[in-house]
């Protein structure tokens, strides 16, 4: 069982910042600064953790799947990286498991796949845009950010109507529990077990033909993959997919909304349309941290570690991080961000990262078609253990 040290390990930098502290939650920029100019590698006794925020280090991590394990948990929450040790799930696997198992949930993401499913988003990005464009003041988290994760990506994984519906609340609900035992993560337990309780019902029977969740139980009955192989898989699903691009969408508007001079260079080369969106992920990157395990003692950046050690990979700060990105707090849609760890690195990079770019693009696309100003006001930042967003960013849309 993966366990805690006591103190500074010799060679690491401390900090006595409150990570999951709401100051951290409401402006994490100003956390991440910390940790960046703490060191490669940070003890925060507040929580019994090493830090790292650093870009290069980080990645170096990250792509060390064998040292800095994860099928000891991701999370600061002990109960929960406890149940993940029985867990089926890519996310919390590792080595020819983890492959494998990864292998079967990419493959309706992939290139081919997707390519098919673009003139559909990119209809349905129209039909969103053209529903609020010149309308006056608008919720954009609902009727904007929103539209896609819930209209495609939510068809696509085809759980029931009545399921589908709670997507959301289950997917903040289980980024909350990702976080330390606190009174976000605990008042999030009801939503995750009703998640869990809804996901052990599932069966080929009970989801919708043709959609992500049928093709498991498809695999599974031709004994390609267990039966909670396909159950772990459906909350690789379930979980990450609508939150993470809404938030990052939320994101993206209210950057090109107070950011004009960078409205206007995009209006007059559209073609940065995907620079602007990797942009906006770096800048403002909506998973906050995930954790590793270090799988053996191990030195790393200077800092011995013992086996069992937690480790924060704090995936937002690497983005800020001013020793691979010049002028980072600077918002430049003319930079090129392709490297960005918004969606992780590695062999754990999230599995979604291409469809959530086709979405946020697609929804660009057509909002430059229609629209010559973006106005936003003050946004309600999402109290979330893991997840920086916005659960409400009031809007207009002004027509060309």
């Amino acid at each position: 069982m993966s366990g805690f040290i006591r103190k500074a390990p010799v060679g690491s930098a401390v900090s006595e910042l409150d990570f999951y502290g709401q100051p951290a939650v409401d402006t994490p920029h100003l956390a991440y600064r910390e940790l960046l100019d703490a060191g490669p590698v940070v003890w925060l006794p507040r929580h019994k953790v090493l830090a790292v925020a650093r870009f290069a280090p980080l990645r170096a991590m990250l792509k060390a799947d064998k040292d800095f394990v994860s099928s000891q948990g991701v999370t600061m929450n002990p109960i929960f990286n406890w149940g993940a040790k029985k867990s089926d799930t890519v996310l919390v696997s590792d080595g020819d498991k983890h492959d494998r198992l990864r292998r079967v949930l990419m493959a309706p993401m992939r290139p081919r796949a997707l390519e098919s499913l673009r003139d559909r988003i990119r209809e349905q990005a129209q039909e969103c845009v053209d529903g609020v464009v010149g309308r006056g003041k608008f919720e954009a988290m609902e009727s904007l950010a929103s539209h896609l994760p819930v209209s495609i990506v939510a068809d696509l994984v085809g759980l029931p109507d009545a399921q589908r519906e709670k997507m959301i609340s289950w997917s903040k609900a289980t980024f909350n529990l990702i976080g330390p035992i606190n009174r976000r993560s605990v008042g999030s337990l009801p939503a995750v077990a009703n998640m869990f309780k809804a996901q052990r019902g599932l069966d080929i029977d009970r989801v919708r033909p043709g959609t992500w969740a049928h093709r498991l139980f498809q695999l599974r009955d031709e004994g390609e993959i267990r039966h909670s192989e396909a159950l772990g898989m459906m909350i690789d699903y379930i979980a990450p997919s609508l939150d993470t691009t809404i938030f990052a969408t939320g994101h993206l508007l209210r950057r090109l909304a107070d950011h004009p001079d960078q409205w206007r260079i995009l209006r007059d080369d559209p073609s940065l349309i995907p620079n602007a969106v990797n942009e906006s992920l770096r800048i403002d990157s909506v998973i906050r941290a995930f954790t590793r395990v270090a799988a053996r003692d191990i030195e790393f950046e200077g800092t011995p570690i013992p086996k069992g050690q937690r480790i924060l990979a704090v995936y937002g700060a690497a983005n800020r991080d001013e020793r691979h990105f010049e002028n980072p707090d600077v918002f430049d849609i003319t930079r090129d961000a392709r490297d960005h760890m918004a969606f992780g690195h590695g062999p754990h990079a999230c599995a979604g990262t291409r469809l959530a770019k086709v979405e946020m693009e697609a929804l660009l696309e057509a909002i430059l078609e229609r629209v010559d100003r973006i106005d936003v006001g003050k946004p309600i930042i999402s109290n979330n253990n893991t997840l920086y967003g916005f659960d409400a960013l009031p809007a207009e849309l002004h027509p060309s």
